[in-house]
């Protein structure tokens, strides 16, 4: 590892030998798997260059961490966007005759996979989980295997999704996109199945009739049976079998909702068995009963979380690290930013531009809290294929995640960054998850052409200081998607001491907590008008943005904790909630 101008607290507690050792997929647990995270050969790489099979790389690099961050132990850009991976791994004995499956959490942006010097398989995705069945390639007489990835990361360089990334922040800090974050990112891991065995599962709440639909897909033997269990607590709340891509319904007698106040979450078993009634894969999942809606109050329409509107309140989190840019040092540290955003008094997160591994997203399942989740976007103009790029990430992107009971909204576009066909786009993602709600642009004044393309569930306005409200829609929930921007710095705590900084316009913590009140009483004022939600920016400083109520370390609190908790909770406690009609003169 090497040292970044700010370190966070975890980086200290990082194990080499064990980096982030928790099952990276919660979501479809198997009891036996082995953790390809650690040390592994690096080396940067020409277009064009043979496979280095059989000799040794000049550098080491720390995986998962992107090859720029500090954690890595490489902290540069490489001049040709491009680079090798390579480690051995060994199989257990007790995995002999079973099909073993490579895992990759994400890899940004374009990989090649070799086992024992041939080609696995390629991917083009830098958000998305990826798998390739490699026993076919495996060299069983052989004490280790041998794993190549060859990595190519254009960055902003082309039009792909890459979210806040800019391939110049690295040397040249300022502020709105930050440093690169290029190759494996996420955990990389074998795990050993039968040659018929799950590959997905889709679970539905379906909050109205009681019930969870369940939808399970495998490879091999299409004609297995779904044996599927939802549990509470150890207690069997339902038991029913069916076949694979097929829903199933699991009816409850009573039901615990979901929700941030009482994040219930349900086990949910499943197990595949063959004509002679033997278990050939079983996987442990969970999920959360909840309904996330619309709901007409006096004209206006409101988000509802099981039936109920309740004002969603959140910050703006951007997922950045100072040592490990994409990746967060620990898991530790994941949950920590989940629990401190509720301690803050929030109830909802806006994940901004990126998308996150499954565990942070676990720990707002288990924490409670709602998330709206953007797809990553770019600033340039695309041509045909990169369209078809970007629309095949946005779906991966929610049948990856779909299951989490504390996503609730998709935001398709932001701030008009590389838009096109926006109704059409939409749509597709109301059809391709209509348990969800979606939002087609968020920031429909941000830019110009000011454009509301008036499609999907979310009227979505950005308006910094003050916050603003635009007129409300009798057909969409009206939501301020950003807005704040409240800032200054502190010393020691600057990621470029040189600047330029954006977000700095206040003298210190007193005189930024009173403005953070002033805008949250103007907020209370605009729920009686018909708002809906209100995102603030930011969560942390990052980088040259020094707007967060953290410092971009995680160690200092910019704001006072307990004013902006209480200012944050009068927006949706129900002493606060607003019974009366809205007056006509702000409806559209």
């Amino acid at each position: 590892m090497k040292q970044a101008p700010l370190m966070t607290p975890w980086s200290k507690n990082i194990d080499i030998h064990h980096v982030l050792p928790e099952y990276p997929r919660p979501l479809m647990q198997r009891e036996d798997w082995k953790n390809l995270n650690g040390v592994w050969e690096f080396e940067m790489r020409e277009e064009g260059d043979r496979l280095p099979a059989k000799r040794k790389l000049h550098e080491k690099i720390l995986v998962p961490y992107p090859w720029e961050s500090a954690l890595s132990g490489v902290r540069r850009q490489l001049s040709t966007q491009r680079a090798w991976y390579k480690r051995t791994f060994t199989l257990p004995k007790e995995w002999k005759g079973k099909n073993i499956i490579l895992n990759f959490g994400a890899v940004d942006w374009e990989s090649e996979i070799y086992v024992n010097g041939k080609l696995v398989g390629t991917h083009k995705g830098g958000y998305d989980p990826f798998s390739f069945n490699i026993t076919s390639y495996l060299d069983l007489s052989a004490k280790e295997q041998e794993l190549i990835v060859s990595v190519y990361d254009p960055g902003n360089s082309k039009a792909i999704p890459h979210g806040k990334q800019n391939n110049t922040r690295f040397s040249e800090p300022k502020g709105y996109s930050y440093s690169p974050s290029s190759g494996i990112w996420q955990t990389v891991w074998i795990e050993p199945v039968n040659k018929d065995h799950v590959t997905a599962i889709h679970t539905i709440p379906d909050f109205d009739k009681k019930a969870f639909h369940v939808e399970v897909n495998a490879s091999g033997n299409q004609n297995l049976k779904v044996n599927i269990c939802i549990q509470s607590q150890g207690k069997t709340e339902s038991q029913h079998s069916g076949a694979l891509n097929t829903p199933i319904t699991l009816p409850l007698q009573t039901i615990r909702p979901w929700s941030p106040d009482t994040p219930h979450l349900y086990d949910v078993i499943v197990k595949l068995t063959n004509e002679k009634g033997e278990t050939v894969d079983s996987i442990r999942s969970y999920a959360g009963m909840r309904k996330i809606s619309l709901k007409n109050e006096n004209g206006v329409q409101r988000l509802a979380l099981n039936d109920k509107f309740i004002f969603q309140m959140g910050p703006l989190d951007q997922g950045y690290w100072p040592d490990g840019i994409y990746t967060a040092p620990t898991d530790e540290a994941l949950k920590w930013d989940v629990q401190k955003i509720k301690e803050w008094g929030f109830n909802m997160i806006r994940k901004h531009i990126k998308v996150e591994p499954q565990r942070w997203y676990y720990w707002c399942d288990k924490l409670g809290i709602l998330v709206w989740q953007d797809m990553p976007n770019c600033f340039k103009t695309r041509n045909e294929e990169e369209k078809e790029q970007f629309e095949t990430e946005l779906q991966r992107m929610i049948r990856t995640h779909w299951n989490h009971p504390s996503i609730v909204n998709w935001i398709v576009f932001n701030e008009h960054w590389g838009i096109y066909d926006c109704e059409r786009i939409t749509e597709n993602v109301m059809k391709l998850d209509p348990s969800r709600l979606v939002t087609g642009n968020s920031g429909i004044d941000a830019r110009k052409p000011s454009i509301d393309y008036e499609v999907g569930h979310i009227k979505d306005n950005h308006s910094y200081r003050p916050p603003h409200v635009p007129l409300i829609s009798s057909k969409r929930a009206t939501v301020n998607g950003e807005y704040g921007a409240i800032g200054y710095k502190i010393e020691g705590h600057i990621w470029d001491t040189d600047g330029p900084w954006v977000h700095h316009n206040y003298k210190n913590k007193e005189n930024a907590t009173k403005e953070y009140v002033k805008f949250i009483q103007q907020i209370n004022e605009y729920i009686r008008r018909g708002l809906s939600a209100a995102v603030y920016t930011q969560w942390t400083d990052v980088e040259n943005e020094m707007n967060g109520l953290y410092t971009y370390d995680r160690k200092v609190e910019k704001l006072d904790k307990q004013k902006v908790s209480d200012a944050n909770r009068s927006t949706y406690t129900e002493k606060e909630q607003i019974k009366g009609q809205t007056d006509a003169q702000y409806i559209q």
